[in-house]
């Protein structure tokens, strides 16, 4: 959390810094205004305001790279993590409801490929409420579903087979 308030601190204070800078910038400028008009055949006044507009990109990209610098302070990047092997399949798990939690561990501890109707015998599942889960996972791309004569072959996708192992 102190690391969090340091961030917000830098972030007031470059916007304190730019509010001084817009506040005395022009002051600089206006000490610098010409006071004769003409002077060897040239206005000093156009000369003086070329100037300035020969200045304004580069305002406008100190104006850009501020905004960049503020909200590198006040976004918080994460880091993404590398979960441990051993906790992978508990948290992918406890992300499922209580039914698609047994029915997707009763698929895993087939080795990945099931029977619908050794799902339905699942302890607190039964056929109706197996047939919605496994549709419900399926839709989701959890499981893929073919069919083998009266029932339905359950498999987990690869990609989820193999961030469980």
């Amino acid at each position: 959390m102190a690391d969090r308030n340091k961030k917000v601190l830098a972030g007031l204070f470059a916007i304190a810094v730019f509010i001084v800078l817009i506040f005395y910038l022009p002051q600089f400028f206006e000490k610098n205004v010409p006071l004769i008009c003409i002077d060897d055949g040239v206005c000093q006044h156009e000369t003086y305001l070329e100037s300035l507009i020969t200045y304004i990109p580069a305002f406008i990209v100190l104006g850009f790279l501020f905004g960049v610098v503020v909200s590198f302070f006040y976004f918080e990047r994460k880091l993404e993590v590398p979960l441990p092997e051993a906790n992978r399949k508990q948290i992918l798990l406890s992300l499922l409801q209580p039914a698609e939690r047994k029915v997707l561990e009763k698929v895993v501890e087939k080795g990945g490929e099931a029977l619908q109707s050794e799902i339905s015998r699942v302890e607190g599942v039964g056929k109706v409420k197996a047939h919605r889960v496994i549709e419900k996972l399926v839709r989701r791309g959890v499981l893929e579903k073919e069919q083998m004569g009266k029932t339905n072959i359950l498999r987990l996708r690869k990609d989820i087979k193999d961030a469980i192992k």
